[in-house]
């Protein structure tokens, strides 16, 4: 009989904590700004090691009772406190700090940092436009570790070359695969051919502007830099020497319509020029060694006429009519003027941004 009396206490009381604990769990379900669920958000009951996650549909369990404090943390969104309710939907807003720590990859795909399998480093827009740069890759300069940035020269409009962690190759091309957008671009150069072409085929002009130039760098929001041979597998044998992931400023939602304007003036001037002798003037009595190919007309035969062979003329200062040649007269101070105007602005449906830039520059 006791022994009867103690197995139906026992089972009262397993039956007790039963419905104690389902009349003590809270169930809700944890929303983004935009109504969408959150996977693997953490809530937590404040004061406590209580806690869980939600399921792939933003639904979670907690054992409290109502009215406690529950603690609401997911990665990309700012933390929240809620009171507990069964049956509550907690709303979590976007955390625009934390989501700076993502980069973009192919695709226009954003993944987090420490989450990439291969080497990666962010430029952001302030860095780019506090450069001064006209050209978007040559403000890349000194900006992440491995990036090599080489100008071909100082005239207005010449290329810029890039390269990650030095050359792959020394005979194809070796700069990284440029993308704007998710979409490729070709950043390739070319070199006009001398006058005399092909008899001095060493003498080649100054590389043409490459498709990097186009590219407003106030325009950028963000530049993704892909190193090592992993970033081919995103893009194939064209990511091969790595890629420049370019993301353009968007519209966003805002009251009435922003307008930035962007103005700078660069001025340009030789610093300094190879020393050159003024003493002596050029050649013989001043002019230049003549070449005659004789009285056959025909060069390179035995009547050829070289000229004088002499470098070195008579003394400037004792010659009348000679004067030194100054190099610093000979260039002028080159000027850039760079404006950029863009307008954006939109609602809850749709943004826009529209820009507009104007550069122009004399050169040195």
């Amino acid at each position: 009989m006791t022994k009867r009396l103690l197995l139906m206490l026992a089972l009262f009381m397993v039956s007790m904590q039963i419905v104690l604990a389902q009349a003590g769990s809270i169930r809700g379900k944890v929303l983004d700004d935009k109504g969408e669920p959150i996977a693997g958000a953490t809530i937590r009951v404040k004061g406590t090691s209580k806690g869980t996650v939600t399921d792939p549909n933003g639904n979670f369990k907690v054992n409290t009772e109502e009215g406690t404090t529950l603690l609401i943390s997911a990665i990309g969104m700012k933390p929240t406190e809620k009171p507990a309710e069964d049956g509550m939907n907690v709303k979590m807003v976007a955390d625009s700090r934390i989501l700076r720590e993502t980069v973009v990859t192919a695709l226009g795909q954003k993944k987090e940092r420490r989450a990439l399998g291969y080497s990666v480093s962010e430029v952001k827009s302030d860095a780019i436009q506090k450069s001064g740069e006209q050209n978007a890759i040559q403000a890349l300069a000194a900006k992440a570790p491995g990036v090599q940035v080489t100008s071909s020269a100082g005239t207005p409009g010449a290329s810029s070359k890039i390269l990650l962690r030095g050359n792959s190759t020394f005979t194809g091309n070796n700069q990284p695969l440029l993308v704007v957008d998710g979409v490729p671009v070709d950043n390739g150069t070319s070199q006009p051919l001398p006058g005399d072409y092909p008899f001095n085929e060493n003498l080649t002009g100054v590389n043409e502007s490459n498709r990097g130039l186009d590219i407003n760098p106030d325009d950028i929001e963000s530049v993704s830099i892909l190193k090592g041979p992993a970033a081919a597998s995103l893009y194939g044998a064209r990511g091969g020497n790595g890629a420049i992931v370019i993301t353009t400023k968007k519209g966003r939602k805002r009251k009435g319509i922003g307008i930035t304007y962007n103005g700078n003036v660069e001025v340009s001037r030789v610093n300094k020029l190879p020393e050159l002798q003024n003493t002596y003037a050029q050649g013989n009595g001043g002019v230049f060694s003549t070449y005659n190919p004789g009285p056959d007309g025909i060069v390179n035969t035995l009547d050829d006429e070289l000229g004088t062979p002499n470098s070195w003329g008579p003394r400037i200062d004792t010659s009348a009519g000679l004067n030194a040649f100054d190099p610093y007269n000979f260039f002028q101070d080159g000027r850039a003027y760079n404006q950029s105007l863009s307008i954006d602005g939109g609602g809850d449906n749709s943004t826009f941004r529209l820009s507009m830039g104007n550069t122009r520059s004399t050169g040195i």
